[in-house]
């Protein structure tokens, strides 16, 4: 019997290499291959959910407010950059609110969504609002074309390495780690930080694989756009707030003479009232009534009127002290709120201080008055009510007293028997 057909050794050597060289690069090849499709689907997992959390905190409002076109814009945004194939958001309780759903381009587009599926069978997703009362769902998938490509470029430097010697194998198995392994590390790195920090201006660094690198100008495109849409947010709420303020002060103030209105009066003289109760102060309250207003509407016009109530506005401002308020109540009725208050003497100062104000000629437009008339009534905190509605109240009471009695005077509240205000502690003195 012939022995079997020897072969050379350097024959069984170069055999036994290319064999160990194929099954290291078979071995090599697949351990990258599965090592890079389980860090890009870690990726694709927090890509997802970084979208899902970019688009929760960008359609908000929309949510918010039911303006499913506003979000459909979003998400057509978002779709034109991300590699996003369904989106889908439900409300708060748990019912679909909108959803979108890209249509596939072909076999690949579809290859790509199967692959997704299998390997991400967990949609990326995140909560709109905040967490103790979110307001719905988004929850999306990817469309797989990065799985896709990380497929097919696999398989073909599996079949090219194959022809490769075992150190050829060995060499570019290594540079092929460093360029996708390293790349996509750096991503997932970047948008690890993003997600944890919302540091929207981070940028994907260049990558030598043209793959990875044109990920990362996807990725950073992406980042470009939430950056836009972010600033773009916290303008509209910039302008929102601004708004706000606005409108709470026009609330607060009276269109013509610009001075604190009924409902900052209110709201104002609650506040001295309740400081004064705390700490046993006293505060007084003026009721001041011009007495000819109806004759200079009905002689001169009601722009006259009104001139005229905007010089008596600003006299009353310029001759009260800083910390004192002064307030339009309607008509020609003023509220000045004398806080604090050492002693009640100090009322009679006060209101001769706005007397002498109001005691200069006024130029009306066409027309010349010597002086502003008015009569004024005055209250006392505690001693003639405990609370805002009484003390103008009572300041109302004195004012009319003194309007029938001697109009152009000053007059302080007197308490009736029986009444809960009473006489202030140091009675005040009329003064013509």
């Amino acid at each position: 019997m012939k022995p079997p057909l020897q072969s050379s050794v350097s024959i069984l050597v170069s055999r036994a290499q290319r064999r160990a060289a194929a099954f290291s690069m078979i071995c090599v090849s697949v351990l990258l291959t599965l090592a890079g499709l389980y860090t890009l689907r870690e990726y694709e997992l927090r890509s997802m959910d970084m979208i899902a959390r970019s688009l929760a905190f960008a359609g908000e409002p929309a949510l918010r407010f039911n303006d499913k076109q506003a979000m459909m814009e979003l998400i057509d945004n978002l779709a034109a950059t991300a590699q996003v194939s369904e989106i889908a958001i439900s409300d708060r309780a748990g019912r679909t609110w909108l959803s979108y759903q890209r249509p596939e381009t072909g076999a690949a587009d579809r290859w790509g969504r199967g692959l997704a599926r299998l390997l991400l069978r967990v949609p990326g997703s995140a909560q709109i609002g905040d967490g103790t009362a979110p307001l719905g769902q988004i929850a999306l998938r990817s469309d797989g074309r990065t799985l896709l490509r990380f497929v097919a470029y696999s398989a073909l430097s599996l079949l090219l390495c194959a022809l490769a010697t075992g150190v050829v194998v060995l060499r570019y198995s290594r540079q092929l780690a460093r360029l996708i392994v390293a790349p996509i590390d750096a991503l997932a790195g970047l948008t690890r930080d993003v997600r944890e920090s919302h540091a929207f201006e981070l940028r994907a660094q260049s990558a030598s694989v043209l793959e990875i690198d044109g990920l990362g100008d996807d990725f950073n495109a992406l980042l470009q756009e939430l950056q836009l849409k972010q600033s773009v947010i916290e303008r509209h709420h910039a302008e929102l707030r601004r708004a706000n303020d606005s409108l709470r002060m026009a609330s607060r103030q009276d269109p013509l003479t610009r001075l604190p209105n009924r409902a900052h009066l209110y709201e104002h003289l609650a506040e001295v009232i309740e400081e004064c109760r705390t700490h046993c102060l006293q505060a007084g309250l003026v009721f001041i009534d011009y007495d000819r207003f109806k004759e200079v509407n009905d002689r001169f016009g009601h722009a006259s009127g009104d001139f005229l109530l905007v010089e008596l506005s600003k006299r009353l401002r310029a001759s009260i002290r800083g910390s004192d308020f002064v307030a339009r109540l309607g008509g020609d009725e003023f509220i000045v709120v004398l806080e604090p208050l050492d002693d009640a003497r100090q009322v009679i100062h006060l209101t001769d201080r706005i007397r002498i104000a109001l005691d200069q000629p006024v130029q009306l437009p066409g027309a010349r008055m010597d002086s502003i008339s008015v009569t004024m009534g005055v209250a006392i905190f505690p001693d003639h009510a405990d609370g805002a509605e009484g003390l103008i109240r009572a300041a109302d009471k004195a004012m009319y007293r003194a309007k029938s009695e001697a109009p152009g005077s000053v007059a302080t509240f007197v308490a009736k028997r029986g009444e809960v205000e009473r006489e202030p502690k140091v009675p005040l003195e009329r003064t013509a």
